[in-house]
């Protein structure tokens, strides 16, 4: 059937039906109703609603009638009415019908066209005229007689008994008000509903039939249904993307269903968690967790922290390449999902049944990794050394550089604010490791918020480089965005750091802002990318912005950028130098390289190196050779534990270092050659420095800029007024492969 526009709508039996089709929209969508009407001009609103309510009147007789037949003439009330004695049943139906419908007709029409229109206009008003009118006056029709009441029942009771008693009397009438009370009740709130809905989830829910269910359908109901939560559930294993789009609906558009359909939403939530075979993800599938200050909403933020631990030691376990270390993360990685899962056991429902099944699955993906770990046998040397890439402190060989650190939190907490920060070393002596394992040795009021300008969204145009330290800021925080969202220009980067300053000063907190290869700064602002007016910002922020340290690390001292003058905008910054490591911290590499990870509780099973297992005078042998240069003395380390595992040996003997050395100078060919003749400044310095391919000494240059360059790069050093290479393994590779 096509049904036919309201403005159409006539009396003939085809506008009957459609009439019916529009009424039954307004029952269930009194919205798309509303706004249906609303495009008539205002007399054809009002003629389409006298139609439509015309239309309604046969049906509404008819369902008064058969409803006061079944109640009275069943003999489940009885009728008691001055009509039941002369008129007979029948008449005394059509004499009490006939008076509700006139009754809703008139409530309708009076209080409920005449109240909307003055408030809402005339759509509004014959809508909300309609609905009243025919609610009221089925209500009336059928339940004139009734005469049991409830608590709702009887404040109706008393409102309208007062007004029926003057004609009918106190008794009656209040009867009649209390009836009509727990009717309109009813009908208005759709409690009616509930017997088909409970059958829907009970004994057990029937996913498929929900798009039958009254919410589905009807926007009206106005009372929460028992197990809505758990059929939405079924019915997102029947269809999920339907079923999340009807949750989002409910949500957003249904209050009295909303708390249902959050249930249902975090059940959702915890079986998508469930299905993740990569638990790294859990954090961003736990953001879709509802919050709020009630119920379990109020538990989500500790739900997710518990994950996010997990989530942690994910990562690091994939990360790991080490047979001891992944054994303990994988260990470390079961114990942490069966404590979220013991966590969960306290808290409210649905997070606590479905997080529980969620971690059991969660345990049996990990066992399998922990199985493996457990099952690998080996006599080989535990490998924890590693050149190349900033070292982890959990994972890998790491030293704490007490100075270092311990000169950085000085500055960070003066009582009036870090005037900003140059942490200076050259290449490859550990300051990327510094700034990524600030974490844990500086307190918990200091959050670290590290940005790489090697990262092309940091340094292709000052709006990436203003979301950029926005996005660190925030997730070092940990706080909410600023409400003036991501910026987009320096401007809007100084508003954020503003806000974020604000709320330090208020939680008596410092973050940390660590630019590593601050160099590509300068670079940029050569190629035109930045301005000058990205340092004007630093500087101000420096000034103003107390709570915020800014940290700029990088390998060249701020005299060699040559770009800006930066030593004028960064006038009040302090200089942090991170030098080679002392005898004592090459020692503390190669003997305990773990002491510094959280992985081990227990010391006694903390993995550790003795001290003859690098040979007679190995440690002192090692520092000398790589100079105490970081780098060279984890690839001295790593090679010899290399060349031990491959000879079957159980230590480093004098005659085995030989080839150590000679590996460790092929392996390290790049890294060595960039620090001997990468940042060579003229072809004064190249020549001096390739003369040491013959000459174990040699003069010191003539010419001033390549002398101050050479020791700047802690290359040489003095003997008897000669210059010798300081680092034996640099000598070695510029004879060798230079």
């Amino acid at each position: 059937m096509t049904v036919l526009p309201l403005d159409q709508i006539g009396l003939g039996w085809r506008s009957h039906w459609s009439a019916l089709w529009w009424l039954f929209l307004l029952y269930r969508q009194p919205k798309e109703f509303q706004e249906s009407l609303a495009k008539l001009p205002g007399w054809q609103q009002l003629l389409a609603g006298f139609v439509s309510y015309i239309h309604a009147v046969p049906w509404m007789i008819f369902t008064c009638v058969v409803g006061r037949l079944l109640l009275f003439e069943s003999g489940f009330v009885e009728l008691r009415s001055f009509y039941s004695d002369s008129g007979g049943a029948f008449w005394a139906h059509g004499e009490w019908i006939t008076r509700g419908i006139a009754i809703g007709i008139a409530t309708g029409i009076a209080e409920g066209i005449a109240a909307a229109i003055a408030t809402a206009g005339i759509a509004a008003g014959i809508a909300a005229g309609i609905v009243f009118g025919i609610a009221t006056g089925v209500a009336r029709g059928i339940a004139a007689g009734i005469v049991v009441g409830i608590v709702v029942g009887i404040t109706f009771g008393l409102v309208f008994g007062f007004d029926e008693g003057i004609v009918f009397g106190i008794a009656e009438g209040t009867a009649i008000g209390i009836v009509t009370g727990i009717a309109a009740g009813t009908a208005i709130s759709r409690a009616y509903y509930l017997p088909v809905a409970g059958w829907m989830v009970w004994p057990r829910p029937w996913g498929r039939w929900y798009p039958w269910h009254p919410v589905a359908w009807d926007q009206m109901c106005g009372i929460p249904f028992p197990g809505l939560d758990r059929l939405l559930v079924a019915y997102f294993e029947h269809d999920p993307d339907a079923a999340r789009a009807e949750i989002k609906r409910l949500i957003n558009t249904y209050p009295s269903q909303q708390w249902s359909a959050l249930k249902a939403n975090a059940a959702i939530v915890a079986r998508d968690a469930a299905k993740h075979a990569d638990l790294t993800h859990l954090p961003v599938v736990l953001a879709a967790l509802p919050e709020g200050d009630s119920g379990f909403l109020r538990q989500v933020p500790r739900l997710r922290e518990l994950a996010a631990v997990i989530a942690e030691r994910q990562q690091q376990l994939d990360q790991a390449t080490y047979p001891t270390v992944r054994k303990q993360l994988a260990e470390l990685l079961v114990q942490q999902i069966e404590h979220f899962r013991d966590q969960i056991a306290g808290f409210e429902e649905p997070l606590r049944t479905e997080f529980r099944q969620a971690a059991s699955i969660w345990l049996d993906r990990a066992r399998v990794p922990f199985a493996a770990a457990l099952g690998t046998q080996t006599n080989t040397t535990t490998q924890l050394f590693r050149a190349g890439d900033p070292v982890s402190r959990e994972q890998e060989a790491f030293v704490y550089r007490t100075a270092v650190v311990a000169e950085l939190q000085q500055q960070v907490f003066l009582a009036t604010g870090c005037p900003g920060l140059i942490l200076y070393g050259r290449r490859r002596t550990g300051k990327s490791t510094v700034l990524r394992n600030l974490i844990g040795f500086l307190p918990s009021s200091v959050p670290v918020g590290y940005v790489s300008m090697q990262n092309p969204q940091a340094f292709t145009s000052v709006e990436g480089f203003c979301r950029t330290i926005a996005g660190a800021a925030r997730v070092a925080a940990r706080w909410g965005a600023d409400p003036s969202a991501e910026p987009a220009d320096l401007p809007g980067l100084m508003r954020v750091l503003g806000w974020y300053d604000d709320h330090l000063g208020r939680a008596k907190q410092r973050l940390v802002l660590a630019l590593d290869e601050y160099e590509m700064i300068d670079a940029k602002i050569g190629e035109g990318v930045f301005g000058p007016d990205l340092l004007a910002t630093f500087r101000e922020s420096i000034q103003l912005h107390r709570n915020v340290t800014w940290v700029f690390a990088g390998s060249h001292e701020i005299a060699e950028l040559t770009h800006a003058e930066w030593s004028s905008y960064l006038v009040s910054a302090r200089t942090v130098e991170v030098l080679p490591f002392t005898p004592a911290e090459t020692r503390q590499l190669l003997t305990d390289p773990m002491r510094h990870s959280r992985l081990w509780q227990d010391e006694a099973k903390r993995p550790r190196f003795a001290a003859d297992f690098w040979g007679t005078d190995g440690i002192d042998r090692i520092h000398a050779d790589a100079g105490g240069w970081p780098h060279l003395v984890q690839l001295l380390a790593e090679t010899a534990v290399d060349v031990v595992n491959a000879e079957g040996a159980t230590g480093v003997t004098d005659e085995m270092y030989g080839r150590v050395r000679e590996k460790a100078v092929v392996r390290g060919d790049t890294v060595l050659r960039q620090l001997l003749l990468g940042e060579v400044k003229s072809p004064g310095e190249r020549e001096y420095l390739t003369r040491f391919r013959k000459l174990d000494d040699q003069p010191p240059p003539d010419d001033e800029a390549v002398e101050r360059s050479i020791r700047r790069r802690l290359l040489v050093e003095a003997a008897g007024g000669r210059w010798r290479l300081r680092v034996p393994l640099m000598r070695q590779w510029l004879r060798d492969r230079g």
